[in-house]
């Protein structure tokens, strides 16, 4: 398993969501969750788990899960129709589209848990504070496991749909009752090909000292 550099896998990273169905190999996966784990974690805790799902009737199950509030997404204007879209950003949109569509179809479906409370901040009464530092605890894994996944070629992409759906998916996957399943990431080797991105530059979007407004912001 040969790899790239970290600026690479950096710049050239983006959400694929064209997967061919080709299977990941069980040796890559676990390179690619190993390097999810050592990521930073609140106060060591490290209080994350990950579920591979890979037989077609649990991604059937998520699948028709995850178009049906699509769909409903779609309806309220959640998620604009294609005609509302500008033209630069309905490849975007049918990509995302294509996945709700074809989930089932992807050879890895990767399920990101975490604990429901953080017990540094249990008595605390701030439930903000533990939410923030529960996916705080996690979403850097979850960067981790995008970034080993492009470097070996392996296209994926971070999705929030399932909260919809959360419970039924605990259920169907046995997942306790005390995690939260903070991402689910279809991953596969893509169709197409990888970065590199296109983003606002770092001097657009830094204050330094003051958040500041105009041209001299940055």
């Amino acid at each position: 398993m040969s790899d790239i550099g970290l600026f690479e896998a950096i710049y050239s990273t983006r959400s694929m969501r064209r997967l061919k169905p080709d299977p990941i190999p069980r040796e890559v996966m676990e390179k690619i969750i190993e390097a999810g784990v050592h990521a930073p974690s609140g106060s060591n805790f490290q209080n994350w788990a990950f579920v591979v799902v890979e037989a077609t009737d649990d991604k059937r199950f998520i699948r028709d899960r995850y178009l049906k509030y699509y769909r409903e997404l779609e309806r309220l204007g959640s998620i604009p129709s294609m005609d509302a879209i500008p033209e630069d950003r309905r490849r975007m949109f049918a990509t995302a589209t294509h996945l709700a569509e074809h989930m089932d179809e992807v050879p890895v479906l990767l399920l990101a848990c975490t604990g429901t409370d953080f017990p540094t901040y249990a008595d605390a009464n701030n439930p903000r504070s533990v939410t923030a530092t529960l996916h705080a605890s996690i979403y850097p894994a979850v960067q981790n496991i995008l970034l080993a996944a492009r470097a070996l070629g392996v296209g994926a992409t971070l999705t929030t749909l399932h909260y919809f759906f959360e419970n039924e998916l605990k259920e169907r996957l046995g997942i306790p009752s005390d995690k939260e399943v903070a991402g689910l990431i279809p991953m596969g080797y893509p169709h197409g090909r990888f970065g590199p991105t296109t983003r606002r530059s770092g001097q657009d979007v830094t204050h330094w000292g003051r958040w500041q407004t105009g041209p001299d912001s940055a």
